[in-house]
């Protein structure tokens, strides 16, 4: 709870509106009345087809103060009917536009300072203004200021709408849509744009639900691999803070006294969806060098609500990962009285209890296949001549699942990934018997053959060593 009723950040808005204003420096109500004195009302009152001089009126009222118009049950419903109205038919006019939708965010509380406040009660409170019965959302408007070509228009509409969205019923698969596209952009000030939403969004269980079959924990993990360490420090924070608030569905699972069984099955496919991921090997490279104390405690945080399931295969990354190393070295470095957080503390003895309770040295092959049920393949002491000679016999256990899942590693969009995983397929048909006929079977030879001819230079030369390896009988003679 401490976590979600944190001022959100803002996505950096470089852009102008108008003349002269900027809104990359302003708090909310600034914009708000900086954008109502550059619209030409008269303009649009003299049009008379949805805005009458009354409805200008608690405009005007609201301007001089939007908490007495709120206060009042009449005024509010009205103020925030007009607004969506004003949404829904002035769409041609941008500054109309960001107005309305930037009233909505003050109507709603985002942006103010709620430190001394229940947030979550004040979205509660106010949500139902937009919506036709107290339930379902007004909410063509939002989804068609997604599709706008300026930022701000986009950020200030969906992040509105996520915050209704986690107490209404709406159309939250636009929604969804539109973080997605924004996640799988790589340029700065586009996939961060969606962060704000994200973040709102995730305070919702439902909403945690669908981002996580949507796959959003994947496109996270991505980005901060992306970022590294010396990423920017914020943006770090943030996605962390996402996978947290996405890692909660699990420890609520297995708090000892749920025994919903839909609750179990999702808690179930929140773990599949965090180690598909790579997750897990992500926030603990994270852990070895954090950028800020934040960042540890949300690392920390998220760690400790996986663990709690006791699922094998997240034990064993984690320990696979060196999670207990790390966490002894932060014992020994007195890091944890310096957060000076008894919640942290609680988290981080929760979950080296946990891993105590589960420590066992893992083999080479145990850690091997712990990788490759994580998707997060990287070059190393598993990845080398020596390993296959000595485990390709191992790769056998459950109808060869391991090597299918190798074989659709190879084509991963993640450029390392997919290197690592051509150079393990062709190993394992170099020192398993009749591993070249296993792996065509399979589809392997198949599904790599079409990447001898790859826009990526490593890509293309690891395949075509995992070709020859398959489709030569003496590769040694060869090489």
């Amino acid at each position: 709870q401490l976590y979600f009723n944190m001022k959100p950040t803002s996505v950096a808005l470089t852009h102008k509106v108008g003349k002269h204003l900027d809104l990359s420096s302003m708090e909310k109500s600034e914009i708000s009345k900086n954008l109502y004195g550059q619209i030409q009302w008269e303009e649009i009152l003299r049009s008379g087809v949805f805005l009458q001089h009354r409805d200008h009126q608690l405009l005007e009222k609201s301007q001089v103060s939007l908490d007495v118009v709120i206060d009042n049950s009449t005024d509010s419903k009205e103020l925030s009917s007009m607004l969506i109205k004003i949404a829904e038919n002035c769409t041609s006019n941008l500054t109309v536009q960001q107005y309305a939708f930037t009233r909505i965010e003050e109507i709603l509380g985002i942006g103010m300072d709620l430190s001394s406040a229940d947030a979550d009660a004040f979205g509660l409170k106010h949500a139902h203004l937009f919506t036709t019965d107290g339930i379902h959302l007004m909410d063509n408007c939002f989804v068609r200021a997604l599709l706008s070509s300026d930022i701000y228009l986009q950020r200030s509409a969906s992040l509105g709408f996520a915050c209704l969205l986690t107490v209404c019923e709406g159309n939250i698969g636009s929604l969804i849509n539109w973080i997605l596209s924004k996640l799988q952009n790589t340029s700065n000030g586009v996939w961060d744009m969606a962060l704000p939403a994200l973040s709102m969004l995730t305070r919702s269980q439902s909403s945690r639900r669908k981002l996580v079959d949507a796959g959003v924990v994947s496109h996270v993990v991505v980005i901060l691999r992306r970022l590294g360490a010396n990423g920017n420090a914020q943006q770090i924070y943030e996605l962390c803070f996402i996978l947290w608030a996405m890692s909660l569905g699990a420890a609520v699972a297995n708090n000892g006294n749920n025994s919903n069984s839909n609750s179990m099955a999702s808690a179930d496919a929140d773990v599949k969806a965090f180690l598909s991921a790579g997750a897990v090997q992500t926030l603990v490279d994270l852990l070895v060098s954090p950028p800020t104390r934040k960042v540890s405690r949300m690392i920390i945080s998220a760690l400790r609500n996986l663990s709690v399931t006791e699922n094998d295969d997240v034990l064993s990354e984690m320990l696979a990962s060196g999670l207990l190393k790390q966490m002894d070295s932060i014992q020994a470095s007195n890091m944890l009285k310096q957060f000076n957080d008894q919640e942290v503390e609680t988290d981080f003895k929760s979950l080296y209890e946990v891993l105590m309770k589960n420590f066992r040295e893992l083999s080479t092959f145990e850690r091997w296949a712990t990788e490759v049920k994580s998707g997060n393949l990287r070059w190393g002491i598993l990845h080398t001549e020596k390993f296959w000679k000595e485990n390709a016999k191992f790769v056998d256990a459950d109808n060869f699942s391991l090597l299918k899942s190798l074989i659709a590693l190879t084509q991963s969009p993640d450029t390392a990934i997919a290197c690592v995983a051509l150079f393990d397929v062709g190993e394992f048909t170099r020192f398993y018997p009749n591993g070249r006929a296993l792996v065509s079977k399979m589809g392997g030879k198949d599904a790599i053959m079409p990447m001898l001819t790859h826009k990526d230079d490593e890509i293309q030369r690891q395949a075509l060593q995992c070709i020859s390896k398959i489709m030569v009988t003496n590769w040694e003679f060869l090489r």
